[in-house]
């Protein structure tokens, strides 16, 4: 088994976001992160290398007085590092470190796929229309007989193009200021629906664009959304309902998961902790409860002055 923690650093070295493993690797479980992992790298050159952005991407800290040795990853981004640090603890397991760099390069990608997909469902968008055309300038009958048929192919050809359009905005989502909260939880409640419905989990959302606005980085709330989302939907026993909903109070926008609660999966459980911090970082905070047979998770935003 191994132990693993992560925590994002800007360009200056300050821990932006730090969930409670690292935090635990790191010996200050509720201090200030930024300035343990300072102290650690003075007295560890490959540390000092891995935080100045040199020499190997991949290291091996060793002990220090009454603080464990780990194991430390960096994944360098244009706005700062990820760090992943972990500890072998038994049986080996897939590296969390590992798993990040797929999902930074499968975001990337998605652009990419995007493109490669919708050339050719434009093309046939085209070829179906011009044999339309044809079809009706033979026979009227003809033309009749297959108007159905052709204009089934092409809603399907839609809601592919659609369903591209969706995952690409959302797998890499752009950072700004500020973001409509309902259009959002829409977007990711339907990327799930495919997900939801193959595990029998009935997912719904009471969200509306245009009536609740978040003053908060759209491309951040959207990656702590998509972890919230996954979570939740493996959380929900089959058969019963998952709920996304959005509403304002007091100045701010809640962004919540409402469902019968199932068996959690422990693998997940630094999601939390790292939504958590991301969004005390961003003015907000995660508020969670299992009580009486019910899971509510909320991400809470401030709300986005409209004067």
């Amino acid at each position: 088994m191994r132990e693993e923690g992560s925590a994002y650093l800007d360009r200056s070295g300050r821990v932006v976001v730090a969930d409670a493993s690292f935090r635990a690797l790191l010996g200050t479980a509720g201090g200030d992160a930024s300035a343990a992992l300072r102290g650690r790298a003075q007295v560890d050159a490959r540390l000092a290398a891995i935080l100045a952005g040199e020499g190997p991407d991949r290291a091996s800290i060793a002990a220090a007085g009454d603080l464990r040795g780990f194991e430390v990853t960096r994944i360098l981004g244009q706005g700062g590092m990820l760090l992943r640090v972990s500890v072998e603890c038994g049986s080996s397991s897939v590296p969390m470190s590992e798993l990040a760099v797929q999902a930074v390069t499968l975001a990337r990608l998605a652009g990419t796929v995007a493109h490669e997909v919708k050339n050719p469902l434009n093309a046939m968008s085209l070829q179906l229309a011009l044999l339309g055309d044809k079809i009706s300038s033979e026979s009227e009958t003809l033309s009749a007989a297959c108007a159905g048929n052709l204009a089934s192919v092409k809603n399907q050809i839609g809601r592919i193009n659609e369903v591209v359009r969706r995952y690409a905005e959302i797998a890499d989502a752009p950072a700004s200021p500020g973001f409509d909260a309902g259009a959002l939880v829409l977007e990711v409640t339907t990327l799930f629906g495919h997900e939801a419905r193959r595990r029998r989990v009935p997912l719904s959302c009471d969200a509306a664009p245009g009536k609740v606005r978040a003053a908060a980085d759209a491309g951040r709330a959207t990656r702590l959304l998509l972890g919230l989302f996954w979570r939740a939907v493996l959380d929900v026993p089959p058969g019963e309902a998952l709920l996304a909903r959005v509403t304002a109070a007091r100045g701010e926008a809640i962004l919540s998961l409402e469902h019968p609660l199932g068996e959690r999966d422990p693998s997940l459980a630094w999601i939390g902790a790292v939504v958590a911090e991301a969004a005390t970082d961003m003015g907000g905070r995660l508020e969670e409860s299992r009580a009486d047979g019910v899971g509510r998770t909320a991400l809470v935003l401030p709300e986005e002055n409209r004067s």
